[in-house]
């Protein structure tokens, strides 16, 4: 997999279509019957007609930012599964011929691996099966993207003996270039990928962290975003319990505030929700496949991606919801307005539109 930030020409112009200029009317003389030609070529317009494909399906695309991220994550399916379901693919072609995004935020369980008793082979066929139906795309479309993995892709759970209990998964994920945390710059917005493939993000990688939001790049930027899978709460039905969420997740949240990073987005828990806690900003990617109920809520589950626009003069930030479905935002009430999550009690951030 190319979890490199891609070096594309950035897109900042808003959608183009390309319809082409309807063509001017012909009149035509009046007369009392048609030659055996008009009533052919009538003929054959009305089978054109009918046999014509059903129109595209309409994608909602919000007023754009100065800066557009799409958030995709959570799109494994079953265990060594090699496809992915419909609405992944409807996502990608919105995201490459509609929102065109500035970049795209991947955060984990893009694979379905954490099972020992897939093949060896299937982890190699897993990785080219999310390049052709995901990466692929991108890169075709000029699109930078940015994967923080999973417990499915590579988890970080250790055996006993400090080996880890999915090394063949770790493996295949691994590349030469690519530490699996990592940070990058990207215009305006500085990013710090986190291995957040477990519940444990020790000292040394939090030394490291640290490090790097003090880095020029990271201090010149005029927003800072971390992103790893697991999230600092819990926010849904199931992943409410230990070992769901981060950690230490206040001594964290606490080393991110001292970066002065806005917004720490995390997937894992397959449930949409944004809030600010002790001055961090928390986005909760909902799951593109396998949604789950917030936490309490009362409300079904949904599935979903994010489109989350930036504007810098005045500074603002508009989170959509989007189900990947109908590629229609979240309807109202979908997004309570306070969730009692595990860790804390939090409430709707304003972002959320």
């Amino acid at each position: 997999m190319r979890r490199s930030i891609l070096r594309a020409t950035m897109v900042w112009e808003g959608f183009r279509t390309n319809a082409a200029p309807s063509a001017p009317a012909h009149e035509r003389r009046p007369g009392r019957s048609r030659s055996r030609s008009g009533r052919s070529l009538t003929a054959l317009l009305c089978l054109l007609l009918f046999a014509a494909p059903a129109p595209a399906q309409a994608v909602f695309d919000p007023p754009r930012g100065e800066l557009r991220v799409v958030v995709l994550g959570d799109l494994n399916g079953p265990y060594g599964a090699t496809a992915y379901a419909d609405a992944v693919h409807r996502a990608v072609a919105a995201i490459v011929d509609v929102w065109r995004p500035d970049l795209v935020l991947l955060p984990g369980d893009l694979v379905a691996g954490q099972s020992r008793a897939l093949p060896d082979e299937r982890f190699a066929a897993m990785w080219a099966a999310f390049d052709a139906a995901i990466a692929a795309p991108l890169r075709a479309a000029g699109v930078p993207y940015a994967a923080a993995l999973g417990n499915h892709d590579a988890s970080k759970l250790r055996d006993a003996d400090g080996a880890y209990a999915f090394a063949r998964e770790r493996a295949a994920a691994a590349l030469d270039d690519v530490p699996f945390a990592w940070p990058f710059r990207l215009g305006p917005l500085f990013v710090a990928v986190v291995d957040a493939s477990g519940p444990v993000v020790d000292d040394r990688e939090r030394a490291a962290l640290a490090a790097a939001l003090a880095s020029p790049s990271a201090r010149s930027a005029a927003l800072r975003w971390v992103v790893g899978h697991l999230p600092l709460l819990g926010v849904a039905e199931g992943r409410d319990r230990d070992g769901e969420a981060l950690w230490r997740a206040e001594e964290l949240r606490d080393l991110l505030v001292a970066g002065d990073v806005d917004t720490y987005l995390g997937g894992h828990q397959g449930a949409f929700y944004a809030a600010a806690w002790g001055g961090l900003e928390l986005l909760f990617a909902p799951g593109a496949v396998g949604g789950r109920a917030l936490r309490g809520a009362g409300l079904a589950p949904r599935n979903g991606l994010l489109v989350v626009d930036v504007g810098f003069d005045p500074f603002d930030v508009a989170v959509l919801a989007i189900d990947p479905a109908t590629l229609a935002p979240y309807p109202a009430g979908a997004v309570p307005p306070r969730l009692s999550a595990f860790g804390a009690e939090l409430e709707r951030s304003p972002r959320v539109r």
